[in-house]
């Protein structure tokens, strides 16, 4: 059974454009790549679906066009088709692309440099107050529960208090230079 030569040459030009519009495709995905960085592996992960997304719709496609029938020379086609693309296409709509997002995230950066001042004055109040208050219920749970009061100690022990008083102001008997001694002992 042979075909005739405008069918195959129909059949060769409709993967050609499978292949371009695949690669169109492709660049939704570049575009999210450019707005928001992925690690490795999710990328990985979107190729692969990408791809075997691709796969299923190609073999529809030949066996739509075909009549039942998958040929290799389809497959390379649509490779040759997304080459193109890529090749012509493609690079300006990326560099558009790139351009876009720059100009974009230089925008937003500039906004939030705007924003950034204005928020900060009006959030930094509150969230000064919900520290302060946070902090103070800490130390209240920290002190009481985790920290019980400390008992003295059972030998003796010397305070001295460092504060300067004078003999006259003081009107005690346990000033001598001005530094008070106190000798105490924990009754056992």
């Amino acid at each position: 059974m042979f075909e005739n030569i405008n069918s195959t040459f129909a059949q060769c030009l409709s993967f050609l454009a499978a292949g371009a519009v695949f690669g169109l495709c492709y660049e939704l995905l570049r575009l999210l790549r450019m707005l928001f960085p992925h690690p490795t592996v999710l990328v990985f992960i979107e190729d692969t679906l990408f791809f075997a997304a691709c796969g299923l719709v190609s073999f529809i496609i030949a066996l739509w066009v075909g009549m039942g029938y998958f040929r290799i020379y389809y497959i390379v086609f649509e490779v040759i088709g997304a080459s193109l693309y890529f090749l012509t296409l493609g690079r300006l709509i990326n560099y558009c692309l790139r351009q876009a997002v720059n100009t974009v995230k230089k925008l937003f950066r500039f906004i939030y440099g705007k924003l950034k001042p204005k928020a900060a004055a009006l959030f930094v109040p509150f969230v000064k107050k919900a520290k302060a208050l946070f902090s103070d219920i800490a130390e209240f749970l920290t002190g009481s529960i985790f920290n019980p009061k400390k008992h003295l100690k059972r030998e003796e022990e010397m305070l001295y208090n460092n504060n300067v008083h004078s003999i006259e102001n003081s009107g005690e008997g346990g000033v001598v230079g001005g530094v008070i001694k106190a000798k105490i002992r924990k009754k056992t």
